[in-house]
């Protein structure tokens, strides 16, 4: 099982800004099997449903399923700009639907990959269901145990459609900074990176249609800027706009639009 982590080099707390945005290279493997029968098509690889996500060849909606545990919801802006990326980039012709899932966590943080694994089998309820495809997005109430030193993991893709968004590490660093920090942008920018790489971006699940894989950091942009470069330099923790928020580059767009998406 392949994973991505977008992490955040953390420069200090104290600081005037937070500057870069990257995400890690050192890709892990679980052990832990699919547990549930029903739901193998949604437990597998990641990129491997790339097509499917961006086409409407076999889904023409999709269901998003985005859980939480109390008290680490992501802002109201955060989904509603989800929403609008996700209808932005798929060939969903019969809709983009988000259904809320509080839940109560029975794994101990910091949460290793197993355990948040562990997390979206004991609570996920939405799957590949006719013809609409299902995604799980986990909002933990936990950090990573992959955190070290100056480096924090922001969120991690690790199935064909599940992802988690490490909320506790945006709260921290929101609530400990000396200066604002807008957690929306931040949510929202480690959201696109990690549908990025469900979407098979880059070379991952979605073929390239140009030479613009980054040799040294595989499964990433080598395009300074575009939201799949390893690590973004944007300006979006000293700022409240929304137009920080990094986006696809246009050798992204078209490898997702030969793919199938819009």
């Amino acid at each position: 099982m392949i994973l991505k982590r977008l992490k955040l080099p953390f420069l200090t707390l104290l600081c005037v800004a937070f500057t870069v945005v990257g995400c890690g290279n050192d890709d892990e493997q679980t052990t832990t099997p699919p547990t549930n029968p029903n739901a193998t098509a949604n437990q597998q690889p990641l990129g491997t449903s790339a097509n499917e996500l961006l086409a409407s060849t076999e889904f023409r909606s999709l269901r998003l399923e985005l859980a939480y545990a109390e008290g680490f919801r992501p802002t109201q802006q955060t989904i509603d700009l989800i929403q609008s990326f996700l209808e932005e980039r798929l060939d969903k012709p019969d809709g983009i639907t988000i259904v809320e899932n509080l839940i109560t966590p029975d794994e101990v943080a910091p949460y290793d990959i197993n355990e948040i694994v562990a997390i979206e089998d004991a609570n996920r309820t939405v799957f590949n269901d006719g013809d609409e495809i299902g995604v799980w997005m986990f909002f933990s109430d936990g950090v990573s145990a992959s955190n070290s030193g100056n480096s924090f993991v922001l969120g991690t893709a690790y199935r064909n459609t599940s992802m988690v968004i490490y909320e506790k590490t945006f709260i921290d660093l929101a609530n400990n900074s000396t200066t604002p920090i807008n957690r929306t942008l931040l949510e929202t920018s480690t959201l696109r990176h990690e549908f990025g790489h469900i979407f098979g971006l880059v070379n991952s699940g979605t073929p390239l249609t140009s030479d613009h894989e980054d040799e040294n950091n595989e499964r990433h942009c080598n395009v300074e800027g575009c939201l799949m470069f390893f690590q973004t330099v944007t300006s979006i923790f000293n700022s409240s706009d929304i137009a920080t928020i990094p986006e696809f580059d246009p050798l992204c767009i078209a490898d997702l639009q030969a793919n199938g998406g819009l």
